[in-house]
């Protein structure tokens, strides 16, 4: 079996040890002994194949469908409609969106500006300037972001998310394997996709510490591959090594922060802010592991996955 990514988690372990020994009559006596250990279990997520891109492009379909049997808007209806209605923006918040991005671009100006000159001849007032601009600068970019992200939350509920994040879901039910003896099994079991479905309910509505941490990961590693993230060992690495994830695991913390990835910020402002935030909104990522998002509300299993973009 071809691996995409390999990671461990650790699971406790209960083992009876029975030891054998002799009273003081000589009689053979075997008493039972239970400890518990930590040992690290090894997780897979199995390289599709390409009869796995057929099937997940027809389900993607099926599904799509049915949001649109059941009222769910298109993104190209949602963003029609929202053009009928004056656009996506408030006059306010077209207000406030152009006004932040004048305030970044000159900013950039006045910083580009003391930055020209070397830093051993500028002043201490342009060095603390500078320093201060820099410190808006950086205010004002996660302002914009967060702005950005607020609009593109208006698309989330449209027949296209819907269909992506069971989408992504089936590809968690499908990929997953965990090592027993050395083999690779399913983590939730051979059969069709409704019985592995269940099987992922059994194991999402266990107390077991170790099922909620190995689901979160799961949908977070997938959801990342399938928004095409990562797409091999090397680069799953990487995507840890820059979340600070050294050990090469995601707390629940991270899952719930990636499930939805934002936009990078713009570095580089138009002089002329825009009046409508892009039509392509942040489209990456994924609705959960075992508590879910994408705004992490507890939903029932069957429609948890959605999170993560980029």
């Amino acid at each position: 079996m071809k691996k995409l990514f390999t990671f461990q988690i650790d699971k406790e372990v209960t083992e009876t040890i029975s030891e054998t020994s002799k009273n003081e009559k000589g009689e053979n006596v075997t008493t039972e002994k239970t400890t518990t250990e930590t040992k690290s279990q090894d997780i897979i997520i199995k390289k599709p194949s390409r009869s796995l891109f057929d099937d997940a492009e027809l389900f993607y379909g099926v599904k799509l469908s049915e949001g649109i049997k059941a009222g769910l808007l298109t993104r190209a209806l949602l963003a029609k409609r929202f053009s009928n209605d004056g656009g996506v923006l408030s006059d306010g918040e077209k207000d406030k969106y152009a006004d932040l991005y004048l305030k970044l671009y000159e900013t950039q100006l006045d910083t580009e500006r003391i930055s020209a000159t070397p830093e051993k001849k500028r002043s201490k007032e342009d060095q603390t300037t500078l320093e201060e601009l820099l410190k808006n600068s950086a205010e004002l970019r996660r302002e914009l972001t967060e702005f950005e992200m607020a609009q593109s939350s208006l698309f989330e509920q449209t027949a296209e998310n819907r269909a992506r994040n069971k989408t992504i879901l089936w590809w968690v039910l499908q990929l997953s394997y965990l090592t027993e003896d050395k083999e690779p099994v399913p983590v939730f079991g051979p059969g069709t996709y409704e019985e592995r479905l269940d099987a992922y309910d059994v194991l999402e509505e266990s107390e077991d510490e170790f099922n909620e941490v190995l689901l979160q990961k799961l949908i977070y590693y997938v959801s990342f591959w399938y928004v095409g993230r990562v797409t091999s060992q090397e680069e799953f690495e990487k995507l840890l090594e820059d979340a600070g994830e050294g050990d090469g695991l995601a707390s629940s913390d991270d899952v719930k922060k990636e499930e939805k990835p934002k936009e990078e910020p713009k570095e580089e402002p138009k002089e002329e802010p825009k009046e409508e935030p892009k039509e392509e909104l942040a489209e990456e990522v994924v609705e959960k592991g075992t508590q879910v998002e994408v705004k992490e509300s507890k939903q029932e299993p069957r429609d948890k996955v959605e999170k993560t973009n980029k």
